[in-house]
């Protein structure tokens, strides 16, 4: 069982193309997106993002619990650009506390690694709630601060975000997560609303999600398309 899982990474590996958060804040968490889901008490992923030409992403990341309602958790983005010419490198430290069912509250401090790449601190309240058996909406309010989310001048970058999800069972998971953001002072420049269906399929304790995030309503900041597939494993 255990070569099985071995093979389904490796083949994951070689045949991933991936994508960009369009925006950055979006990805400043230890989770691969928003999931409302507990953590197990041990699991590791990795993926690879592109936006369909010579920019990619390979984000790895190591979570679990660190007591019945907390989640901790660590992710390392490496961002390339122009086919390696460009290497970026930021980390990620979070923790999540669950209070009253689906509720949480999460705190990540995101570090660039280059000179280039700054700091900040993002803190999150989601909630997941079920409307029928099979299908759940997942909510999220964010606040983004310093210099790395909101740039020199400005306060605070704020972050909304829904995903409706159909559950086929435990193995299938059908998402679309539609999400918004934009800076206090900034709005008009930075504003963002992206759409993103996902498809999650479980092997065992082995989950593949693959993704394509689709940028609307501004041509200037945000009319890029991207794809990423992800995969996470319980241990």
């Amino acid at each position: 069982m255990r070569s099985y899982r071995l093979v389904i990474f490796a083949l994951v590996a070689l045949l991933a193309t991936n994508s960009f958060a369009l925006d950055r804040m979006w990805n400043m968490r230890y989770t691969y997106g928003p999931d409302s889901r507990p953590a197990p008490k041990f699991a590791a992923g990795f993926g690879m993002r592109s936006n369909f030409g010579d920019d990619l992403l390979f984000p790895i990341n190591l979570m679990g619990q660190l007591a019945k309602d907390w989640d901790l958790g660590a992710k390392v983005d490496i961002y390339s650009y122009n086919q390696l010419d460009n290497i970026e490198a930021s980390v990620d430290f979070g923790g999540r506390f669950r209070f009253s069912g689906s509720n949480y509250l999460e705190l990540d401090g995101y570090f660039g690694l280059n000179r280039n790449t700054g700091s900040a601190i993002v803190v999150t309240y989601g909630k997941e709630d079920y409307i029928a058996k099979n299908f759940s909406n997942a909510y999220e309010a964010r606040a983004g601060f310093l210099e790395g989310v909101t740039d020199k001048d400005g306060f605070v970058k704020l972050a909304f975000g829904t995903t409706p999800t159909l559950h086929f069972g435990r193995a299938v998971l059908c998402m679309i997560e539609i999400n918004t953001s934009g800076s206090v002072g900034h709005i008009k420049d930075d504003f963002m609303v992206d759409i993103i269906p996902k498809l999650e399929v479980g092997f065992g304790s082995t989950r593949i999600r693959v993704e394509m995030d689709i940028g609307i309503l501004q041509e200037d900041n945000n009319d890029q398309k991207s794809i990423a597939l992800y995969v996470m494993n319980a241990f």
